[in-house]
């Protein structure tokens, strides 16, 4: 049967690793099921790693380039 990894990151964030098909594949087995295998990354993911340079993590509303462009 075929097999999806997935990264599992200590954020608790979860990314595609990669696909590993079976012999069968296309010929009766269809891809993977639901149960993906989890690989465990004792890391950040790029998203929190990139997170604290963000200009404006909350988005406020009173940001003066939000206002200019008329952003909600």
């Amino acid at each position: 049967m075929c097999v999806q990894s997935d990264w599992v990151f200590t954020c608790g964030h979860r990314a595609f690793a990669k696909f590993d098909n079976c012999p069968k594949f296309g010929r009766g087995c269809f891809g993977q099921n639901g149960i993906h295998q989890d690989v465990y990354v004792q890391d950040i993911c790029s998203d929190c790693k990139l997170r604290p340079l963000d200009p404006n993590p909350q988005a406020v509303s009173n940001d003066p380039y939000r206002k200019k462009r008329k952003i909600r």
